[in-house]
């Protein structure tokens, strides 16, 4: 699932982590474990694009360059590949969002070299079946919304595998904003799912105030095994409604409407 000879350069200084979609949660994930900084301020931008002709990727790169940042793009070819950029290579031929653990991991090499053995680590097949499995059980009928404070990355990634996947409603919220907002939705909240991604009191509150279920992550093996749930529960409820998981319907539409952006990128 993890790859741990990819080849990545080395980084220092700020760092700005920047994609979209599939690609771009890695970056969200990895905030957890790094401290990002935004692209003005950085001296490096990395930039994730599994296909690499995203559009608001390639956007981003082109002002990082006339800013004078030097630009690292993970990505499988693309316009990203003929760039005159750094360049971590990945194996293409797969969804974006199939394709995280390609993404992720060297992201975690040239960051937090220290967490990969942890990446590697927490992937397991047999118990995230059975995690995954208690999941769909609990949000069987309803819409899934997912809540984390640190671990934000996560809850954003369960929500994009049911949207791709199933083709089904689901959402996140950042803890503590929501606590000031979202959970008074409760109220009247019958039709809703809540997961809280718990790290914190304040996440133990917020789950107590929604009713939420509650899983505890407690650091990267954590993380790892809990984006393998994802895909197992999405694929999972995609089955149940009668989905298929690899079918795109309004993304690629989308994509095509959003051409007009390609003479900027």
């Amino acid at each position: 699932m993890y790859r741990e000879d990819v080849e990545v350069p080395q980084v220092d200084g700020e760092v700005s982590c920047f994609g979209m979609g599939g690609s771009g949660v890695a970056c969200e994930v990895m905030r957890a474990f790094f401290d990002f900084s935004d692209v003005k301020h950085s001296n490096t931008l990395i930039a994730l694009s599994y296909s690499g002709d995203t559009v608001e990727t390639l956007v981003k790169v082109r002002e990082a360059l006339s800013l004078g940042k030097r630009v690292i793009v993970i990505t499988s070819g693309g316009k990203l590949a003929e760039l005159n950029v750094e360049k971590i290579k990945i194996k293409g031929g797969a969804q974006p969002r199939y394709a995280f653990p390609r993404l992720f991991l060297p992201l975690v090499k040239m960051l937090r070299p220290d967490l990969v053995s942890d990446v590697v680590q927490g992937v397991d097949s047999d118990r995230a079946r059975a995690v995954s499995a208690d999941l769909l059980n609990y949000v069987r009928g309803r819409i899934p919304v997912f809540y984390a404070s640190r671990y934000l990355g996560v809850a954003k990634r369960f929500k994009q595998e049911i949207n791709e996947n199933a083709k089904s409603p689901a959402f996140f919220g950042e803890i503590p904003e929501v606590n000031h907002n979202e959970v008074e939705g409760y109220v009247r909240g019958g039709s809703l799912a809540p997961v809280v991604f718990s790290s914190t009191q304040v996440d133990d509150i917020t789950a107590s105030l929604i009713n939420a279920k509650v899983i505890r992550v407690e650091g990267m093996k954590d993380v790892s095994f809990l984006i393998q749930v994802a895909g197992f529960l999405s694929v999972a409820l995609a089955k149940e409604v009668g989905e298929d998981p690899a079918r795109l319907t309004n993304i690629p539409e989308g994509r095509r409407r959003m051409g007009f952006m390609e003479s900027r990128a």
